[in-house]
């Protein structure tokens, strides 16, 4: 056998891993198919001429010769359509030059042009060629020079260091294929298989790198095949050499080929030693760690990929958990540096559970436990702290509390020479700690302690950075009212997102007690708004005069003030009360709770106390505010409220009646005879009669009224949820103790009142002091001393004031009552709120582009308010009904606008609104209701209305139906136009719109 056939053969070995590699990868792509098409014929040339040269079959040598003849120009064609793909755009591939080349080889072989002859000298066959050859190496050399052309120029014009990398691998083995086939030319490289060299450097090298490793530069590649190929080198030559050694020790017979083929046998073995020695390693692990061994695996997993885990709540559990199973340790804890302090505390703890003995760990700052793991930087057994002289100044609380949670280790994690955290662990599950399970710990720590100190350093920078956006946070909404209360849920609520707040309050100085001016939550709350709390036993008493802050860490165990057993029953555990100064001063305290024992850290302490002295300013400043705005509301000298205070109340008073329903009273007093008491006792006294007289009204009226000073010698009483009978029963009383118990010497001093109700006797709060006043003077005139009722100034108004003149116009007096009426209609349904007065101000805007006369706009205006009157007898269940409505229910809304009409037609004030009520729900085109009017015949009100209340419906949010844009609806409208509504009112209505939306763009240009 000719030793130089091992080469092809290997050469074909070469590819096999390669090819498999290849077929078995999935999805197949253009690429893949050629590349395999270019193996192929590379392995049939190695395969075939290896068979050759072992003159395998000697009568079958010819044949042989040609299939090899043949299958290298084809490999080498298709190493070229296989570069061909990394061609540039624009770049020719010279398939069709290719393929005919390969045609014309084969034909040239097949008849006897390239191969003249074989001779067979000793056991070597050496081929001789004829002309043929010429062609075969002239086609071969051009396509190789084609394609480095090509793809030199191409590696000048990429910047994807992949493609870049594949580039250079396709050139790398273009041209070692392209020298090493060239030897066989030759004469020497007839005799020996040089060019299946070339084929072996190409299959192992670059095609690999090309396909299996196309995103790994081609240099690392080269660099890895390199160090295995000079380590085989050097296992060969060992091999050789020691074959030599004891050929010469023991003469014994030594053949080349027995060296070639023992050589191949040991790379053999090597090779399969090497791949089995991880199942072998893993067999024996397994048979002796039995269950843990998974565990183990993993672990080491972790440690491996923990620089991939950016998160240190993941890796400190995940690390816990797995060390635990995998050395069966009972309990283990993580304790890391607490923010604020130098202690260390537990973080992680496992298995995770509230009341398990490692949860609560705390090594203080200047431990000799810290001491010695940062000085040490090594494992510390619990024997250690008996017998190490560096123990002794341990607390023997310390050492009971080590016993008791049955602690065993004290593993420090150092990075960079610093301890960033202590692993402590618990007993085994059974038995002790071996040797290995030490090991194991070490280098587990060792491996994670610079990701865990990476990850906590972040932990602590987010927390930083929150710490700060709620500082930042809590400074505008501050700033941006001066009503506390009205503030504090959003500041809480702002809080509550880096601490566990359940419970806050605001409890400031007034006088010599404390009064609480905020709450986060007035529920099950020992506190209440305004709440006057004495400051002897409070935990705020205490802080307001040390100015320190005070931390109860469990009401469960210990309470230290007189306040904490009902705040322990309102569920909380946690107490921190925070000492509020402005100006150097301390002005109350800021009190956070939670229903957790043991809830803040000295991190949380201090980004409460940075909290505190930031809001002490702005509570200050709102309590100078509070003072000056009651100061503005009272009257000074009576202690009243003033007659700003009264305006205030009165509209609010009317809103909230004017939706909810009910009546209320108003009576304005004034003193007889005080000009003559004044005049004759001097301004002191009559100051002092005032302040009197201010005090007998507060008695006299119930807590659900109000007292003003209306000015000079005249009070107000505002009397909500009262009819004039029962108002006229308290201003009766208020009279008679004025008359009773005033003491003004020779000039007696009593007091007339009017009364007025809301809304017999005005709509607004000017019409209704006015009635109050006029019945009044009118008890004055009388002679005083008495008390008189309005009797309902609108009543005369409607009967003989009518609001009709001749030609038909509304009075706009009435226009109040009508506004009235509106928002009782609008209050019975949660959805129609503000409807009437949306649908007035669309109606409007249509009259004004109609440009309708001042009368025709008043009486539309009447129109629009009151369309919907006639759902005041409609079910309330129906009007605020989410779904649907049935067959039976829509009919009874239909009756709405008959409805409307006979309560409108019932007023002679209103009877021009009556066609526009019943006919707002015409169509244009007939189909409406309720009788089907027409086109023209419909009122121009009516028309108007229909087209006001649809827009004002669909831009509404309504549960039956979708909520649409204006432009939408308009949209909605002109599709309607000449079916639903006149096309011209549109239209007009529709200019409008769109003139106002451009005026208001090219405002907002400007």
């Amino acid at each position: 056998m000719n030793v130089y056939a091992l080469f092809p053969l290997i050469a074909t070995i070469a590819y096999i891993p390669l090819l498999l590699t290849i077929a078995g990868s999935r999805p197949w792509q253009k690429r893949s198919t050629l590349f395999i098409l270019f193996i192929i014929p590379a392995m049939i040339w190695s395969l075939t001429d290896y068979f050759f040269r072992i003159n395998y079959s000697p009568q079958h040598n010819l044949l042989l010769l040609q299939i090899i003849m043949i299958a290298l120009p084809l490999m080498a064609v298709q190493l070229h359509v296989f570069t061909s793909t990394f061609f540039g755009p624009g770049q020719g591939r010279w398939l069709a030059f290719a393929y005919a080349s390969v045609a014309i080889i084969i034909g040239l072989i097949l008849s006897g042009n390239v191969i003249n002859n074989i001779e067979v000298v000793d056991d070597k066959i050496y081929p001789h060629y004829g002309p043929g050859l010429v062609y075969i190496a002239f086609t071969l050399i051009t396509l190789a020079a084609r394609n480095l052309y090509v793809v030199w120029r191409r590696l000048k014009i990429l910047s994807n260091p992949v493609l870049y990398n594949q580039t250079i691998s396709m050139m790398l083995g273009i041209i070692v294929l392209a020298i090493f086939v060239t030897t066989a030319i030759l004469p020497w490289g007839r005799e020996f298989p040089i060019p299946h060299l070339g084929n072996i450097i190409v299959a192992s090298i670059l095609s690999y790198a090309v396909i299996r490793h196309r995103l790994v530069d081609i240099r690392l590649v080269l660099r890895q095949g390199t160090a295995w190929l000079g380590l085989g080198v050097i296992g060969i030559v060992s091999f050789w050499l020691l074959i030599v050694v004891m050929h010469t020790v023991f003469d014994f017979e030594l053949s080349l080929l027995a060296s070639f083929m023992a050589t191949l046998v040991g790379l053999i073995v090597s090779i399969f030693i090497y791949k089995v020695r991880g199942y072998f390693f893993e067999f024996m692990n397994r048979a002796f760690r039995g269950s843990s061994y998974d565990y183990h695996k993993k672990l080491n997993d972790f440690t491996n990929k923990i620089h991939n885990v950016f998160s240190l709540k993941e890796q400190g559990g995940e690390l816990l958990a797995l060390l635990n199973k995998a050395i069966n340790i009972k309990q283990a804890c993580l304790l890391f540096p607490e923010a604020g302090s130098e202690d260390f505390i537990t973080q992680f703890v496992e298995p995770e559970d509230e009341d398990s003995p490692l949860a609560n760990i705390r090594l203080r700052a200047g431990s000799p436990i810290i001491t010695y793991l940062e000085r040490e930087q090594k494992a510390l057994p619990k024997e250690n702290l008996t017998i190490l002289p560096a123990f002794l100044s341990l607390w023997p609380k310390e050492k009971e509390e080590i016993d008791s949670k049955e602690i065993e280790i004290f593993m420090p994690l150092i990075s960079r020479d610093r301890l960033i955290a202590i692993l402590v662990l618990g007993k085994k599950q059974s038995g002790r700690y071996s040797l290995e399970d030490f090991n194991i710990i070490e280098e587990v720590t060792s491996r994670v302690a610079v990701s865990l100190e990476k990850e906590y350093l972040r932990e602590q920078l987010r927390e930083r950075e929150e710490e700060l956006s709620v500082i930042n946070k809590s400074s505008a909404i501050f700033s941006s009212s001066l009503d506390i209360q009205e503030i504090f849920g959003s500041f809480i609520e702002e809080l509550k997102n880096v601490i566990d707040v359940h419970w806050a309050s605001i409890v400031l100085i007034e006088d010599s007690d404390l009064c609480c001016v905020a709450l986060s939550s007035t529920e099950g709350s020992t506190y209440q708004i305004g709440e006057r709390i004495p400051m002897e036993g409070s935990g705020t008493g205490w802080v307001v005069t040390q100015k320190k802050t005070f931390v109860e860490p469990d009401l469960s165990q210990e309470r230290y003030f007189q306040t904490g057993e009902n705040f322990y029953k309102q569920g909380l555990r946690s107490m921190v009360y925070l000492p509020l100064i402005a100006k150097g001063k301390a002005i109350g305290s800021f009190i956070a709770a939670s229903q957790q024992p043991n809830a803040y850290s000295q991190r949380h302490l201090k980004l409460l106390e940075q909290l505190a002295s930031q809001i002490s300013m702005p509570l200050e400043n709102a309590k100078l505010y509070a003072k000056a705005e009651e100061k503005a509301r009272v009257d000074e000298l009576t202690g009243l409220l003033n007659r700003r205070s009264l305006d205030e109340m009165i509209d609010t008073e009317i809103s909230r009646h004017s939706r909810y329903g009910g009546a209320f009273s108003l009576a304005i007093v004034d003193l007889d005879s005080f000009k003559a008491y004044n005049d004759t006792y001097g301004h002191l006294s009559g100051d002092k009669l005032l302040r009197q007289i201010g005090n007998i009204i507060k008695s006299a009226i119930r807590n659900a009224d109000h007292a003003f000073r209306y000015g000079g010698d005249e009070f107000a009483i505002l009397l909500p949820q009262t009819t004039v009978d029962a108002a006229l029963q308290v201003t009766e009383r208020v009279r008679k103790k004025i008359a009773e118990e005033v003491e003004a010497g020779k000039i007696p001093v009593t007091a007339s009142i009017g009364l007025a109700s809301w809304p017999d006797d005005g709509i607004s709060h000017t019409d209704i002091i006015a009635a109050a006043d006029v019945i009044l003077y009118r008890a004055k005139r009388d002679g005083g001393n008495q008390s008189y009722c309005a009797s309902g100034a609108l009543t005369p108004l409607q009967l003989t004031e009518p609001i009709l003149d001749t030609d038909n116009h509304i009075d706009s007096k009435i226009l109040s009552v009508v506004h009235a009426l509106s928002e009782t209609i609008d209050s019975k349904s949660y959805f129609t709120h503000n409807h009437s007065k949306r649908v007035t101000d669309y109606a409007l805007a249509i009259a004004k582009a109609l440009k309708l006369d001042t009368a025709e706009m008043t009486k539309l205006e009447a129109c629009a308010l009151l369309h919907d009157i006639g759902k005041i007898s409609i079910n309330d269940d129906i009007l605020n009904k989410p779904g649907k409505l049935t067959e039976e229910e829509w009919e009874i809304v239909k009756t709405h606008p008959q409805l409307g009409a006979t309560i409108s037609s019932r007023i002679p004030q209103l009877t021009p609104c009556v066609e526009g009520i019943l006919h707002h729900h015409e169509w244009y085109d007939g189909s409406g209701y309720p009788d089907g009017l027409k086109g023209d015949d419909i009122p121009m009100e009516a028309r108007i209305l229909s087209i006001a209340d649809a827009i004002a419906t669909m831009t509404s949010e309504r549960p039956y139906s979708e909520t649409l844009t204006h432009e939408k609806a308009v949209e909605e409208l002109k599709r309607c136009a000449g079916t639903q509504f006149d096309p011209y009112l549109v239209e007009q209505f529709v200019l409008s719109y769109e003139s106002n939306i451009n005026n208001a763009r090219k405002k907002a240009r400007r």
